[in-house]
C-alpha cells in the first residue's frame, strides 16, 4: 500500500509538470527579458515630445505593464549599429529595438522612402491614416516584416520644410538658391527649379548658412530653436513640405517570437498608445516652433494655394516619379496616394479648413 501511495504521489507530480509546462507560458511567467533598444536620435529635450513618448515613455510603460519581466536599455546615437547597419542588426536579433526614420533604410527597404515625399501629408491624421489604414502603409510593413522586422509605430515629429535666407513663395523664387541635398530623390526637383546643390552634413548647416554657402534648407521647423537656427534664417514657409515628418519604432521578429504572448500584447499595445499620444505632441512642437520664430524675427511666409499647387506639381513630375520607378510596390504607393487623401479630406473636412488657413492671399 506504501508503494502505491508513493507511486501515485511521483505519477501526480509528473502530471503537474507536464500541465505547468506543455505550452510553456506557466513555466515562463517569471522569466525576464532585456531588450536592447538602439536610437539614431539624441535624447528628447522634453518629456512631452513624440520622440520622448516613443522611446523614454514607451520603456517606462513596458516595464510597469510587465512587472518588470522586461526591462528597456536604451542607447542613443546609434551607439549599438550604424544608421545603414541597424536594419540588418535588427533582423539577426543582435539588438532588439530601433527608433530611426524610414529613408534611413531607403536603400534596402525602398518603400520607407515613401515617408520623405514631399507635400505627400497634410496633418499628423492624415499621415496615420495614410500608413495604418490603406494599403500603401501594408506594402512598406509587409517589406519590413520579408527583412525580419516588425513595425511596432509611427511617431510624427512635426513640420519640416523650407527655410531661408531669401523669401521663397513659389517655385519661381527657388531658381539661383544654394540648398543642402541629401540623396538622389529630389535631384532632378532641385535641376528643374534652378536650384544649386550643396552637400553639407546638417551638424554643419549653421555654419553654411552663416557664411552663406547655403541660402536655404529643408529641415525641421523645431530645429530654428533646438539647432540655434533662428540666428541664422530669415524666412520659413507655409505649408511645410512633408507635415509632419515620420519617425519609426521596429522590433526584430526574433525578438518578438521569443517573448509570451501576454508580453508581446504589452509591447505592441504600448506602442500604439504612445503613437496616437505623439499626436497632440508633434502639433504642439510645430506650434512653438512658428511662435518661437516670431519672437526671433523670422518672417512666416504663406504660400498662396496656387503657388502650393505649382510646387506640387513640380514634385509630383520629378521627386514622386523618381520613388515610383524603384519598384513595383512603390510604384503602386504613389498610384494610391491621391486617391486615398481625397477620401480622406471628405471625411475630414474640419481639418482641411485647418490645414487652408496656411494659405496666403
Amino acid at each position: 500500500m506504501k508503494n502505491f501511495k508513493g507511486l501515485l504521489f511521483i505519477v501526480s507530480f509528473v502530471f503537474l509538470l507536464a500541465a505547468c509546462s506543455a505550452d510553456g507560458k506557466e513555466a515562463s511567467s517569471e522569466e525576464t527579458f532585456t531588450l536592447k533598444y538602439n536610437s539614431a536620435f539624441l535624447p528628447s529635450s522634453q518629456e512631452w515630445h513624440a520622440k520622448a513618448k516613443a522611446t523614454e515613455e514607451f520603456a517606462r510603460l513596458v516595464e510597469e505593464r510587465s512587472e518588470g519581466r522586461i526591462k528597456i536599455d536604451i542607447f542613443y546615437s546609434n551607439q549599438l549599429a550604424g544608421q545603414v547597419e541597424s536594419l540588418d542588426a535588427l533582423a539577426k536579433g543582435t539588438i532588439d529595438l530601433q527608433n530611426i526614420t524610414p529613408v534611413a533604410w531607403g536603400d534596402k527597404i525602398p518603400e520607407g522612402s515613401f515617408t520623405a515625399l514631399p507635400y505627400w501629408n497634410i496633418n499628423e491624421e492624415h499621415s496615420l491614416y495614410i500608413m495604418r489604414e490603406t494599403e500603401i502603409g501594408k506594402l512598406y510593413e509587409e517589406e519590413m516584416e520579408k527583412y525580419g522586422v516588425k513595425m511596432l509605430s509611427y511617431w510624427p515629429a512635426s513640420a519640416t520644410g523650407f527655410m531661408s535666407n531669401k523669401p521663397i513663395r513659389s517655385v519661381s523664387d527657388l531658381k539661383g538658391l544654394t540648398m543642402n541635398l541629401s540623396g538622389d530623390l529630389l535631384a532632378d526637383f532641385y535641376k528643374k527649379a534652378g536650384i544649386g546643390v550643396a552637400t553639407i552634413p546638417y551638424a554643419e548647416q549653421y555654419e553654411g548658412l552663416l557664411r552663406g554657402t547655403l541660402d536655404g534648407i529643408q529641415f525641421p521647423f523645431s530645429s530654428l530653436e533646438d539647432y540655434k537656427l533662428g540666428e541664422v534664417i530669415d524666412y520659413i514657409t507655409k505649408p511645410a513640405t512633408i507635415s509632419p515628418a515620420l519617425g519609426i519604432v521596429a522590433m526584430s521578429q526574433k525578438t518578438m517570437d521569443k517573448l509570451p504572448e501576454d508580453l508581446q500584447k504589452i509591447i505592441i499595445d504600448t506602442a500604439i498608445e504612445m503613437e496616437n499620444e505623439g499626436v497632440a505632441a508633434s502639433k504642439r512642437l510645430t506650434e512653438e516652433s512658428l511662435i518661437y520664430a516670431q519672437e526671433n524675427d523670422v518672417d512666416i511666409i504663406n504660400m498662396t494655394k496656387e503657388a502650393y499647387e505649382e510646387m506640387r506639381q513640380l514634385h509630383k513630375t520629378t521627386t514622386w516619379v523618381n520613388f515610383a520607378a524603384k519598384n513595383d510596390r512603390t510604384k503602386k504607393m504613389v498610384e494610391l496616394l491621391d486617391g486615398e487623401t481625397e477620401k480622406w479630406k471628405k471625411e475630414n473636412p474640419e481639418m482641411v479648413k485647418e490645414f487652408e488657413k496656411s494659405f496666403g492671399e
